[in-house]
């Protein structure tokens, strides 16, 4: 199965100047999807108002992905609207957003609802990608330049190689953008844990307690997550962009899996 930004939910340009009036016509442009046939206007944009209320989901850099979810679906819609000169989505960073994507999907596939948000905001760091959105005339050409970056493929483990990333974090800053990257790339089987640097514990031993000089707790997760192999150098490559020329915080470790079975919920 795949799920990829439809050609008939793309638009190039818009009337409305405000996020309610945004929605609505996300709302209307949704409607031409054929796995919303049995959805009304109306109530693609209560859904979308309803998620919007828990948080906005304008992000940074110009884009926006508003998304909600229905219990009828059994597929995703996934469309996008472009707005050259940018409107007002309450962004993380107060800008404008000009590529305004939204996805519609079922309520009982949450992990590859995630994937798609997550393959949508890493286009995010493509700034010749958004240039490009932004200066194409027809949403053809949108079309065939999306299609091949805004999927999911549905994998089977029986055929696939897979690796363990374990990722040791100490860099708060650094753990939001770690996991945007790992979401991406998973099919569900990623784990965060709660952990305390060796030096919280080595304060409580006399031997040591010279050595670190506060017992309050330092910021330190563990990310496991399992990974399909082809994808492991682009994995890594993108996780080295992040964490830039800093050589503490960050700790990455890979190890091949020699059995896999079962999956978990993000």
């Amino acid at each position: 199965m795949l799920a990829s930004i439809q050609r008939e939910c793309i638009s190039l340009g818009t009337k409305a100047d405000s996020k309610d009036q945004i929605q609505s016509e996300i709302s209307k442009l949704a409607k031409k999807s054929k796995f919303l046939t049995n959805i009304s206007q109306k109530d693609n944009e209560k859904k979308l108002i309803e998620r919007e209320k828990v948080s906005s989901t304008g992000m940074e850099k110009g884009i926006a992905i508003p998304h909600c979810s229905f219990d009828e679906l059994t597929d995703f819609t996934v469309g996008l609207i472009i707005i050259p000169d940018g409107t007002d989505f309450k962004s993380a960073d107060d800008k404008p957003a000009k590529l305004i994507f939204f996805i519609i999907g079922p309520v009982n596939q949450r992990n590859k609802h995630i994937q798609i948000i997550s393959s949508i905001a890493k286009l995010s760091g493509d700034h010749a990608l958004i240039s490009k959105l932004l200066q194409t005339k027809d949403s053809n050409s949108v079309y065939e330049i999306l299609q091949k970056d805004i999927q999911v493929k549905e994998t089977n483990l029986d055929t696939k190689k897979y690796c363990q990333f374990t990722i040791h974090i100490q860099n708060e800053d650094l753990f939001t953008e770690v996991m945007e990257i790992l979401s991406s790339e998973t099919e569900g089987a990623i784990s965060v844990l709660e952990t305390n640097t060796a030096g919280y514990y080595l304060h409580k031993l006399p031997l040591f307690a010279t050595f670190w000089n506060s017992s309050v707790p330092n910021f330190s997760r563990v990310i496991f997550a399992v990974i399909n192999k082809n994808l492991m150098n682009d994995t890594l490559r993108r996780i080295n962009m992040v964490n830039g020329d800093n050589t503490s915080g960050l700790l990455v470790t890979v190890q091949d899996i020699i059995y896999l079975d079962g999956a978990i919920d993000f």
